[in-house]
């Protein structure tokens, strides 16, 4: 089961995700080289701080309400009289601080992860219906949804979060009366629930509608079922192949099918086009969903695919609504296709989900707009991001799905990315050395193949080791590790389309010294002093050690929290545990620094080296996913406006 299967409540509004911006910077992080301008934002003439330099790394919802329910047998209510939990709100935790959003480092910003989030729903007066905490999650799916660049928000892209909420209450009163909420409480396992977030049209653009540092959401909550994954649909997927004038849209959709009702669900939310930020629909182009009768295995291309309505078995149109964002907004962008025939649903089983459009420029053929993946094979890893220190080991769990049933007996290779380069101080890079990624090589230790049980489930075990200052003044390094079904076919293009990875921060090696000095702690508070202005201007500097001291409890508090505390320190949690071990006990009892006495200076430590040449270009899949991390953060010049998408196919 998952945020597709019913019972399932849909919700739309706003998310507020106020996050800092000066260490979006790698170069920012050079100590030596920083500039207090970087603490301030940016203007036409220089980058500064970036958008938002005093960002606070809040996360949290506005303006949302519950616009739908889809019940068991497939019945949609949206009219509030029909259960009361209809038109309720859904906002973030009451009488505890929101949630935050942080990226896992400057040089991977394409995982950024919501932590300590909670969802509640109410009613006007505030009655509680149910809350959850929503386990931490990372975003996915980054795919181009406006077709206007991005002019009014500043990008054009949305991501999505999937997860599972814990912890989940339910109010009485809401229980008593709600018959959706006693349906869902029955069908879910162990009290957990699965949860879906589509987000886009977020606002880096100080722009007059007010709505700086605000997105749009699209939520879905569904049962949860134990053994599936936490943070991905175990179910099917489309692929988007057209960018006849720039990037794939539909790029990535998720879909069920169910048995016991011949029902197929689609989630849209994460891929429709949309006319501007807040989700207006102004595409006009017929959409259908049907099941080849013939292999399709083209990839993305700036040309159409077609095929002929005879290898196509009709299941149904998508329909949309044009000219507002109503539809998206009501609906989810999720379309259901309950009691199918036989025939139609036996094909669908065993055969590939197309999204056609009737060709407009070769009559009786059928634009192919998106697939699914060749043999409807598809594998994803559930605890993708990893934070590691030395000697940490974390097992990721894979899994392997055909045609949405678990892959068993399927092996799976997982590869270390390639290293990048140095890039060298010059016009485009003016403030510091930024160093690569994915090296050294020796710096984690992991199989090169698993293989999958009868639940098609894989285990993959990696070990941290010790690496000392490979970037030189950012702590650890980033490495990216890529992986495939053994089985699949190389020239299929699948996994290109797919661009699933393991996103992995490991700390440098450190050793705590006794007594606890300040030298051993400055360099990382100047840091952090530099890259959040928030902290040192309004709270304490955390370059001073003599400030640090006379606000020691507050900062012991924060400090000794766990990780997933939402008080937790720091924010971004990208610090080891032998320096904030370091940090906690110089604080304690450590000594305030004599001027000039060298016995503070810390003893010289091995720098892993760079095995590629400064320059070295970017491989393809590099190149491609900065492009992307570009277009995410706003800081690329310009976004092509897309003007009669799929009108000419």
């Amino acid at each position: 089961m998952s945020y597709l299967n019913s019972p399932r409540l849909t919700f739309n509004g706003d998310f507020q995700s106020d996050v800092s911006t000066v260490n979006n910077d790698t170069a920012h992080y050079n100590n030596e080289t920083f500039k207090p301008s970087f603490q301030i934002p940016s203007d036409s003439n220089d980058p500064n701080g970036w958008w938002n330099p005093e960002g606070g790394a809040v996360f949290n919802f506005l303006n949302c309400k519950v616009s739908q329910l889809t019940f068991e047998d497939g019945t949609v209510k949206s009219d509030p009289g029909s259960d009361m939990i209809l038109g309720q709100f859904v906002g973030g935790p009451e009488g505890r601080p929101t949630g935050k959003m942080v990226d896992l480092d400057p040089d991977q910003q394409g995982v950024s992860a919501l932590w300590c989030v909670q969802l509640r729903l109410f009613t006007a007066s505030n009655e509680l219906l149910f809350q959850g905490d929503i386990a931490t999650t990372a975003f996915r799916d980054l795919q181009f949804r406006q077709t206007d660049g991005g002019k009014t928000n500043g990008q054009p892209l949305g991501g999505t979060w999937t997860s599972v909420m814990t912890n989940v209450q339910w109010g009485e009163k809401a229980l008593a009366s709600s018959p959706f909420l006693q349906k869902l409480k029955e069908v879910t396992h162990e009290n957990k629930l699965s949860i879906n977030l589509n987000a886009f049209g977020y606002h880096y653009n100080h722009s007059q509608d007010g709505r700086f540092s605000l997105g749009r959401i699209l939520g879905s909550i569904g049962p949860w079922f134990k053994g599936e994954p936490d943070t991905f649909l175990p179910g099917r997927r489309l692929y988007g192949l057209v960018g006849l004038r720039g990037p794939a849209y539909f790029r990535i959709s998720n879909f069920i099918t169910e048995p016991e009702t011949k029902r197929l669900t689609v989630d849209f939310g994460s891929s429709f086009p949309i006319a501007d930020a807040l989700g207006c629909i102004s595409l006009t182009t017929p959409l259908l969903l049907g099941v080849a009768k013939i292999p399709v295995n083209q990839g993305p291309a700036q040309e159409a695919t077609y095929i002929t309505p005879t290898d196509f078995l009709k299941i149904g149109p998508v329909e949309y609504k044009t000219g507002s964002a109503d539809w998206l907004n009501q609906t989810g962008g999720i379309v259901s296709f309950s009691n199918l025939p036989d025939l139609t649903f036996s094909s669908l089983t065993h055969n590939q989900l197309l999204l056609v459009s009737p060709s407009a420029s070769t009559p009786g053929q059928l634009a192919i707009i998106a697939r699914e993946s060749v043999e409807g094979l598809y594998v994803r890893a559930d605890n993708f991001v990893q934070r590691l220190d030395t000697d940490d080991e974390s097992t990721i769990a894979f899994y392997a799905y055909r045609w949405g049933k678990p892959f068993a007996n399927s092996a799976i290779n997982v590869t270390l990315d390639s290293p990048t380069a140095d890039t060298p101080l010059g016009p485009n890079n003016p403030i510091s050395i930024v160093y690569g990624n994915n090296y050294p090589s020796d710096g984690l230790k992991f199989a090169s193949g698993i293989f999958t049980d009868q639940q098609g489930l894989a285990c993959l075990k990696i070990l941290g080791k010790a690496i000392h200052s490979p970037r030189k003044y950012i702590d650890g390094q980033v490495y990216t590790l890529q992986y495939t079904l053994e089985t699949y076919p190389n020239d299929y293009n699948d996994f290109a389309m797919m661009r699933d990875i393991i996103a992995v921060h490991l700390r440098d090696q450190f050793d705590v010294p006794e007594p606890p000095t300040w030298e051993a702690i400055k360099s990382t508070l100047i840091q952090y002093s530099n890259l959040y202005p928030i902290m040192s201007k309004y709270l304490v500097n955390l370059s001073d050690p003599v400030d640090l001291k006379l606000k020691k409890a507050r900062l012991l508090f924060a400090f000794k929290q766990p990780i997933t505390n939402t008080m937790h320190m720091p924010v971004t949690r990208d610090l080891s545990k032998a320096k904030r071990e370091a940090i906690i006990k110089w604080l304690e009892y450590g000594e305030l620094p004599e001027a000039n006495d060298p016995t503070n200076e810390n003893p010289p430590v091995p720098i892993s080296q760079n095995p590629l040449g400064a320059g070295t270009p970017l491989t393809e899949s590099q190149q491609d996913y900065r492009n992307v991390i570009k277009a995410k953060n706003g800081s690329m010049p310009s976004f092509p406006v897309i003007q009669n998408l799929f009108e000419n196919l």
